[in-house]
């Protein structure tokens, strides 16, 4: 991608703040290709970019198929949301039921709080203490569901080794899946996460976040704070974690979007308290790399953020630069420093240095 293309993409992502007469300049000089199209949809913005264009009244200076792709991912977004809705409302209805302590996390309340079509969810995410994951893997076995994965559109069970391993490694369990056929979604999945982190680690902040929880509708949610920092926990995880570069998951766009919509809201009395539980649960390093990151993409300026950041900036300065191997326990820095770079590389693999363990002490 060109300059100008980079700079239409994140214009449209940009979907708070929207500069219309830039959008329109780059529109009206060709910018809105099939490239720009594709690292849209590729990173779940579509909605997001097709509200963009419509609330700035810039569509009709966008390729007839350009607008079109963005508007139908926009309504495809819409219908799935609804499906989406009905199966949060049938995994909340067993939880309850269950007796354990859980809240919901990311897409089950983010959905509905978007522009309508603008952020969607492939499953309903569950965070749990380990003491609770037998009882509420019961609960969901119990109204049908399986553990498993999907490959080509089809249910494959899991064995137990895979189900052994994953609940060692990586924090989490197997996903659970129900056949359902709503529109937009055949399967229902829940994902349970019983870790902030990839080490399966016990921890005073996720007895908290399980405590201090809101009801919205049927939706047990983690209170405003604790909400975002696990969301920051999770994008930390992914993004500097070895095996999610690998899969290229480690900068999906949409992840850094939900920081940018729910940071845009804040106020300084907002930020004092993610101060205070930021660092009463030693959560400053993995909040600062999300929040800086997503800063630095979104190119934001907001001198009450930039006065948080730099009451949290850890020590360290390789912060965001680092990647982990836990498996093979190694260490990797990033040769390109410029996040916004980083993220238009087609293999990141290829930017990481291996640190020698004489240069990690």
């Amino acid at each position: 991608m060109n300059l100008a293309e980079q700079e239409l993409f994140w214009s449209l992502c940009k979907f708070l703040d929207p500069d219309r007469e830039r959008i329109k300049d780059l529109l009206q000089e060709g910018a809105g290709t099939p490239a720009v199209l594709g690292q849209l949809l590729y990173n779940r913005m579509g909605g997001v970019a097709y509200q963009t264009i419509y609330r700035t009244e810039t569509a009709g200076y966008a390729p007839r198929e350009f607008r079109n792709a963005l508007r139908d991912a926009w309504q495809i977004g819409k219908d799935k949301n609804k499906s989406y809705a009905r199966g949060r409302s049938f995994v909340s209805e067993i939880l309850e039921k269950s007796g354990a302590e859980y809240v919901l996390l990311k897409g089950a309340y983010l959905c509905d709080q978007y522009p309508p079509g603008c952020r969607t969810a492939n499953d309903v995410d569950v965070l749990t203490q380990g003491k609770w994951v037998t009882q509420i893997g019961n609960a969901l076995r119990a109204a049908g569901f399986l553990q498993g994965a999907i490959r080509n559109g089809v249910f494959t069970p899991a064995n137990r080794q895979e189900i052994l391993q994953t609940k060692m490694m990586r924090g989490e369990t197997v996903p659970y899946f129900l056949e359902v056929d709503f529109p937009y979604m055949q399967y229902l999945e829940v994902d349970i996460n019983f870790s902030l982190d990839y080490k399966n680690t016990a921890d005073t902040a996720l007895p908290a976040f399980l405590s201090d929880f809101r009801m919205r509708g049927t939706c047990r949610l983690p209170s405003p704070p604790h909400f975002l920092l696990h969301l920051c926990t999770h994008l930390y995880k992914e993004a500097a974690t070895y095996p999610w570069v690998q899969m290229r998951r480690d900068m999906s766009l949409y992840k850094f979007c939900d920081l940018y919509f729910l940071l845009y809201a804040y106020t300084l009395e907002d930020y004092g308290l993610l101060l205070t539980e930021t660092k009463k649960y030693d959560l400053t390093l993995q909040c600062y790399y999300a929040l800086e990151t997503m800063r630095a993409l979104f190119q934001l300026k907001d001198p009450i953020l930039l006065g948080f950041l730099a009451r949290i900036t850890p020590p360290d300065p390789d912060v965001l630069d680092r990647v982990l191997d836990p498996a093979g326990k190694k260490e990797y820095r990033y040769a390109e420093k410029d996040v916004r770079r980083r993220f238009f590389e087609k293999d990141r693999l290829a930017l990481l240095k291996e640190v020698c363990p004489d240069a990690q002490r």
